[in-house]
Formats: C-alpha cells, sequence, structure tokens
C-alpha cells in the first residue's frame, strides 16, 4: 500500500463534499476560480507515528471574501480533529496549526493558507 498516496485520496476525498476544484501541489493557470491547492511538504516519520505539514491553500480573486471565507470555514469543518481510517492498518488525524491571510502581487486575487498537522498511525 503507498501510504502517502491512501492519504492523498482520503483528504480529497474528504475535501470534494465541500467543493469540487481541488488540487493537490499546483492548479493550472486556466484553473476557474474560487479553488483549493492542498499539499504535504514534509514529514517526520518517528516510528509508530510519521508527523505530515500539511497545506491547504485557498484561492479567490473576487473582492468580496465571504466566498472564500466560507470555504475556508467549511473545508476546515471536514478537516480539522478529524480522524481518518482508511483501513486497518492506517489512520490519520489533521489538526490546524495557523491560518495565514497572504497578500498577492495581483490584488484581485484573494489567497489564504491553513496549516494543519497530519499525524498517521499504523503499520507502514
Amino acid at each position: 500500500m503507498a501510504k502517502v498516496i491512501e492519504i492523498r485520496k482520503a483528504i480529497q476525498s474528504a475535501m470534494k463534499t465541500v467543493h469540487t476544484r481541488i488540487y493537490f501541489e499546483n492548479a493550472k493557470d486556466t484553473t476557474v476560480y474560487p479553488y483549493v491547492v492542498a499539499d504535504l511538504p514534509n514529514s517526520v516519520d518517528s516510528g509508530d507515528l510519521e508527523n505530515f505539514v500539511f497545506d491547504v491553500d485557498f484561492w479567490d480573486d473576487s473582492q468580496d471574501t465571504t466566498i472564500l471565507e466560507t470555504l475556508c470555514n467549511n473545508i476546515d469543518a471536514v478537516l480539522h480533529k478529524q480522524k481518518f481510517v482508511i483501513n486497518n492498518e492506517v489512520s490519520f488525524v489533521i489538526y490546524r496549526d495557523n491560518r495565514i491571510n497572504i497578500k498577492d502581487d495581483d490584488e484581485r486575487i484573494k489567497h489564504k493558507t491553513y496549516i494543519y498537522q497530519l499525524r498517521a498511525y499504523g503499520v507502514y
């Protein structure tokens, strides 16, 4: 079993219950706003626990931030403090660490990043 692939599938499935435009690592330049890009940029394995940093970037081009804030809130609701069980071998819990507003060079673009800790347990 490819653990990271299975974790990504579970995360993407949960986030797609909220929004359809969910991407991992990057989205195309032509992607319609609003959209979400998630990434698992690194991890530390300490035996029975592997702790991943899990970043979720939210993008919109509307001056009204209501849609973006609602999207952030709804995605956070399906991630923060949620336990995922993939099978008898792997489970993980996600905890939000930080929320960041990011200024884009293009003033039309609204960008927020939520940073989570994803703690994966089990046999790998």
